[in-house]
């Protein structure tokens, strides 16, 4: 048995999700410690209620970056909390390997915290991001914050990314630079929470909206539920809100819930037509697993999320719409029949998770206690 230390960023609730299926695997006769910020605890709460080899500790998350309703306000605290992060990571480093020594700690996986290295036991980055793309005006902050990056990522034994190879890419530029190319790195595919299977189709759109950016997130939802509600059919919404409980019904066939707590995920994907959501990275990586039709909206301001949009909308994949102040019921669907085709043909997680498990095992053999 190895104890076993997962630490995984609380910037919305897409590092968990896409890291459960490694948490499954290593809870097979392990102990598996979980760090990370209230929400993403209360979501592991729900999903493993009586799990005794799985311990969660709190930890507090970086601060909301890439926030800000106007380009200025996003400018500023963009280079504010930039500035900031080599200090709070270092802190961060400092409490997580506190919890490291006094939980005897064999490996640390970490999904996006850049603090949770260790010069003791192996330590593994999950990212699909190793580099920044800003845009124009704020093209030398991104390089910058990409050099810091490699500074960073040199402190793991090996660093993951969350892409296919270059030619079949999904995330372009964010996973392939001239750096993805070195040892360090090692492209391992997708990963997802979801299986795909066979079941009846009852649900005609499920909307997913989530992420850790509050300030855009009720504009969003109206914006979403007045496109939707003279649409024919079932509408499901889930907020992705793990703090908080509750369901309800609005005209048009539409059910809302403050989160999937109570509700089996995996089917409501399988039994869904049709996604709507954010262009997040583990959405897409969602919806690549399960082989689903979807319109993505990027977060306002939200580098890699305006990246991915234009990224994918380049490539024919999924509808795309640039900005939420663009849906409207005419584009709030779109026809995605022909890119499904070749996501068919994509390795999926059990191939990820097997490659991943794979590598770790080399630099981490021999450590049970």
């Amino acid at each position: 048995m190895q104890n076993i230390l997962f630490v995984i960023s609380a910037m919305g609730l897409g590092h968990v999700t896409r890291s459960l299926s490694l948490i499954r695997h290593y809870l097979k006769g392990n102990k598996v410690i979980v760090l990370s910020e209230l929400n993403v605890l209360n979501f592991l709460k729900a999903e493993f209620p009586d799990c005794k080899n799985l311990k969660l500790l709190e930890l507090a998350s970086y601060p909301a970056l890439e926030r800000g309703k106007s380009n200025l306000e996003y400018a500023v605290n963009l280079v504010r909390d930039g500035l900031r992060m080599p200090k709070l990571i270092s802190e961060e480093n400092k409490a997580i390997n506190k919890i490291i020594k006094d939980n005897k700690i064999d490996f640390i996986i970490s999904d996006g915290v850049y603090g949770a290295y260790s010069t003791q036991i192996p330590c593994f980055l999950l990212t699909h991001q190793i580099a920044f793309q800003l845009g124009d005006y704020l093209n030398l902050f991104g390089k910058l914050g990409t050099a810091y990056n490699q500074r960073i990522f040199k402190k793991f034994t090996k660093v993951f990314v969350l892409d296919f190879e270059e030619q079949d890419s999904i995330a372009g530029k964010l996973a392939h630079n001239s750096h993805s190319k070195s040892r360090k790195f090692l492209h391992v595919g997708i990963l997802s929470q979801y299986k795909k299977t066979k079941t009846k189709q009852d649900i005609d759109y499920l909307v997913i909206i989530s992420g850790f950016l509050l300030e855009h997130k009720t504009d969003f939802y109206k914006r979403i539920i007045k496109a939707l509600k003279n649409k024919p059919g079932k509408k499901v919404v889930i907020l992705g809100d793990y703090l908080k409980d509750y369901h309800k019904t609005l005209t048009g066939d539409i059910e809302v819930y403050s989160s999937f707590k109570g509700l089996d995920k995996n089917e409501l994907f399988n039994r869904s037509k049709y996604i709507i959501s954010r262009t997040g990275y583990t959405t897409i990586m969602d919806l690549v697993e399960l082989e689903k039709p979807a319109t993505l909206i990027p977060t306002p301001n939200q580098s890699e999320q305006v990246y991915l949009a234009g990224y994918l909308k380049k490539k024919g994949y999924f509808n795309i719409i640039m900005s939420q102040k663009l849906i409207t019921n005419d584009n709030i669907v779109g026809d995605n029949r022909e890119y499904i085709q070749k996501f068919t043909k994509l390795p999926k997680t059990k191939d990820t998770v097997k490659k991943l498990t794979s590598a770790i095992e080399k630099y981490t053999r021999g450590l049970e206690r």
